[in-house]
């Protein structure tokens, strides 16, 4: 299985700091295969669509809820809404029937799920020691008995950053095993439960292998979809840019062709009228010319003078008995 998760290519490119971790997102959900998955904090949505792209082809009863106002906060900064439109679109476009976007504050979001609910909680929202203190005891009860939770910038060491405090407490509990990698920024795993103690040993040799992968993915941020490590990162953009053109222009294709169809459904509706019409007119030709026909053999004098001789008929049609 794990060298099924480190065979697949990321589709979805942005920045962040979150590169060097996807290779382990692949294994994790391979590995792991989390009912329900959810993360506080998306951004511009690598860490999301890693989780998504690893679930569909490894782990398809996963699901994955991305909780982010898309606002921005001081370490993060404040950003326009044109990155949450750039993650809806991929999600609309890729991932609704494997994710949902829940724009809301974490605390909120919070009262939207059960308890003992969750599989995987990925946090990675503000990372002061006192928001991701928050973000964990807020939702530690919506967290299954055995569950995994990922720390994001456990090894950030400057401007307010408190997540490697707040992990260093965590290693002191009883009640947890915790596994890290210090590389992009450090990634902290926390386990409870027994259910995912037989993998610890494979998830701590595979840190290794898949820490040398991601320094490699961040490297070459670019990849082309299903594209090589082996190329240069000038080559990937340039593949990459051409892949964007030629998606533009089959779109376009797609546009134009539709229009022409859309035409030419117009004109067969017109001419359908434009036959109707000439069809109504005609009918209503003819009842005049019938109408008018009628109308002069009753004014005529040969039908007057034979009014007797019809009127007798009628009559001796009435009179018969059977």
């Amino acid at each position: 299985m794990a060298i099924n998760s480190l065979a697949l290519n990321p589709k979805y490119i942005a920045p962040s700091a979150w590169w060097q971790h996807v290779p382990l997102a692949y294994w994790l959900i391979s590995e792991l295969k989390p009912g329900k998955v959810v993360e506080l904090g998306t951004h511009y949505g690598v860490s999301l669509f890693a989780f998504c792209e690893a679930a569909e082809a490894l782990s398809p009863d996963s699901f994955v809820f991305a909780i982010d106002t898309w606002e921005g906060d001081k370490h993060a900064g404040s950003y326009t809404q044109d990155v949450f439109l750039r993650v809806s679109e991929h999600w609309e476009r890729y991932h609704r029937r494997r994710a949902r976007l829940v724009r809301s504050t974490f605390d909120e979001a919070a009262t939207y799920f059960e308890s003992c609910s969750i599989d995987m909680l990925h946090i990675d929202g503000l990372h002061t020691y006192e928001a991701v203190k928050n973000d964990f005891y807020t939702w530690l009860p919506l967290l299954k008995d055995d569950c995994i939770v990922l720390f994001h910038d456990i090894n950030v060491r400057e401007r307010e950053f408190g997540v490697w405090m707040f992990w260093q407490e965590l290693k002191q509990l009883p009640d947890y095993t915790t596994l890290e990698t210090l590389n992009g920024h450090g990634l902290g795993i926390l386990i409870r439960g027994q259910k995912y103690q037989h993998i610890q040993e494979e998830m701590t040799s595979m840190l290794g292998i898949l820490t040398s992968k991601g320094e490699l993915l961040e490297k070459l941020a670019e990849l082309t979809p299903g594209g090589s490590f082996g190329k240069s990162s000038l080559e990937i953009q340039a593949e990459y840019a051409r892949a964007e053109t030629q998606q533009a222009r089959a779109e376009t294709q797609q546009a134009r062709a539709e229009t022409q169809q859309a035409r030419a459904e117009t004109q067969q509706a017109r001419a359908e009228t434009e036959k109707a019409r000439a069809e109504t007119q005609q009918a209503r030709e003819q009842t005049e010319e019938a109408s008018s026909t009628l109308r002069n053999i009753e004014n005529s004098r040969i039908w007057k003078l034979s009014k007797p001789v019809r009127v007798a008929i009628d009559t001796s049609k009435r009179c018969i008995r059977f």
